[in-house]
């Protein structure tokens, strides 16, 4: 991935979305940081997930979904990476540890629904799980959801989530040698590009809901170099 792939994708979410709104409803409701044992803070993560097209977390069932999840969170949060963590300083232990979190909360029961009389659970699934993982860490954990995964050739098995976390790093890794050598701090990257409160991991989550998502491809080479020479003349 480019810098300037990345600039353009983002600066189109930014203008053509609300979502960080509610995202940023819940980073308020949730200061200093989201607490996954807080059952207040649960019900605000799940009608955020709600807002971000997360239909398994059905509002009737909110109750239900918290007191999975503070259950998982009590036999977890030792799992979970220390807050100052990245995931460009992953260990091979670490994306194996990412997996076991991941599969834990995809499998966990977010509701019930009714179908020809009868009632089946529905689970966090793979969507639901790498964002929660994504509000617990935001330095470590990417977004993904269900068009990104087929798109990329993944599924929602803990495998493939790994793969993901590899590909993200690398795409990370490109991102920032790219900035660095435009002078460009990995720390500024987000200001840079006029996301300031996203996380790095936040703006490869824009990045492909940008071009994966709906499809809106950045510009070639070729159109920029017609864009700056129009631009000039």
């Amino acid at each position: 991935m480019r810098l300037f792939e990345l600039a353009y994708a983002c600066r189109i979410y930014g203008e053509f979305t609300d979502f960080d709104a509610d995202y940023r409803s819940f980073l308020d409701e949730t200061k200093p940081a989201f607490d996954v044992l807080d059952y207040r803070h649960c019900k605000a993560l799940l009608e955020w997930l709600n807002s971000w097209g997360c239909r398994q977390f059905a509002l009737e069932f909110h109750d239900l979904a918290s007191e999975h999840l503070i259950t998982w969170g009590k036999k977890n949060l030792i799992r979970l990476p220390p807050t100052e963590s990245s995931l460009l300083t992953f260990a091979d232990a670490d994306f194996v540890n990412a997996g076991v979190l991941y599969a834990g909360l995809r499998d966990l029961q977010a509701s019930v629904r009714q179908r020809g009389g009868h009632s089946y659970p529905i689970t966090f699934g793979p969507t639901g799980a790498a964002k929660i993982l994504f509000a617990l860490r935001s330095q470590v954990f990417p977004p993904w959801d269900i068009r990104i995964r087929e798109h990329l050739g993944y599924n929602g098995s803990q495998e493939c989530y790994i793969e993901y976390l590899q590909r993200v790093r690398r795409e990370l890794q490109e991102v920032i040698a790219d900035a660095e050598a435009h002078g460009i701090a990995r720390t500024d990257i987000p200001g840079t590009l006029g996301r300031p409160f996203s996380s790095l991991l936040k703006l490869v989550d824009e990045y492909n809901w940008v071009t994966i998502t709906k499809d809106c491809k950045p510009p070639s080479l070729e159109d920029l170099n017609d864009w700056w020479r129009w631009a000039r003349s």
